[in-house]
């Protein structure tokens, strides 16, 4: 069980490790090229500032998503996370050059064609590669797991009250990140952008933004997560109201399902009644 749980974030540092030490090593080599592009090589032209910036918000929310989804997976999608994993490693490596460098640094020529790419997009690639074969080759795992339930607000008041004290959290961060920011920044460069207004207000608008899409996505996150623990307690409520009306069953919980060991207590709980 621990190896399952370290085996997805070993494959990604591993992957931003890789690509880390080839790129020192191909800096050597005559087909060195950098890349300043934003996304795919585009958008070279913005200033550095905000190209780090916007790389460091996107970077939060793809982690916060691949947490989200080695959580809410399957384990039977074993190899599907395998490929997110591979997928998140090579954008982080690339995005670390960003934020260090301000640009990539790519080594590796594709023969034949005025490409030149490195280990982070083979891992990109790779990971790509993988999830599709996943999806086509065992879809049904993916979309129609068998021990999924039909909806995900089984106890609406409790769940949704987890979810919205989570996202009372998610907000107080995003305010004292916000704070800290605007606080150091504008210690750093007020006497620069003083009068600048129409600075300041896109960065009120932008941070207003990040903040409300950050505490949708964790309110969600939350209903998601809350269902984990609010499905079994609801499922054995069920199984007990069923054996105190004499209706033979066995409790089953779903795939992924906090207290399992409910399965244990309810078939205990069968056999005396039998008896």
């Amino acid at each position: 069980m621990r190896l399952k749980m370290i085996l997805n974030p070993t494959i990604l540092v591993g992957c931003v490790l890789i690509d880390q030490f080839s790129k020192e090593w191909g800096r050597d080599l005559t087909t060195l090229h950098f890349n300043e592009g934003f996304i795919m090589g585009y958008y070279s032209y913005l200033p550095a500032s905000i190209r780090i910036v916007a790389l460091g918000s996107f970077s939060g929310f793809i982690l916060l998503i691949y947490t989200f989804l080695m959580y809410v997976l399957s384990s039977k999608a074993r190899f599907f996370k395998y490929g997110i994993s591979l997928l998140v490693g090579g954008i982080f490596g690339n995005v670390i050059d960003k934020i260090v460098m301000g640009k990539t640094v790519d080594f590796i020529p594709l023969p034949g064609l005025d490409v030149v790419f490195n280990m982070a997009d083979v891992f990109q690639w790779l990971g790509v590669a993988v999830m599709i074969w996943f999806m086509f080759a065992k879809e049904k795992l993916l979309w129609h797991p068998s021990s999924s339930r039909q909806r995900y607000l089984v106890r609406p008041k409790e769940q949704l009250k987890m979810a919205l004290q989570f996202s009372l959290i998610a907000f107080c961060c995003s305010l004292l990140l916000g704070i800290f920011s605007f606080t150091f920044f504008n210690t750093l460069f007020g006497h620069l952008y003083a009068h600048d207004q129409k600075l300041k207000l896109t960065f009120f608008i932008t941070y207003c933004s990040l903040s409300l899409l950050f505490c949708s996505l964790v309110f969600l996150m939350g209903i998601v997560i809350s269902h984990r623990t609010a499905g079994p307690l609801y499922a054995f409520e069920m199984y007990v109201e069923d054996l105190l009306a004499n209706k033979d069953r066995k409790l089953t919980l779903r795939d992924g399902d906090n207290y399992r060991h409910f399965e244990q207590v309810a078939d205990k709980l069968r056999d005396k009644f039998k008896s």
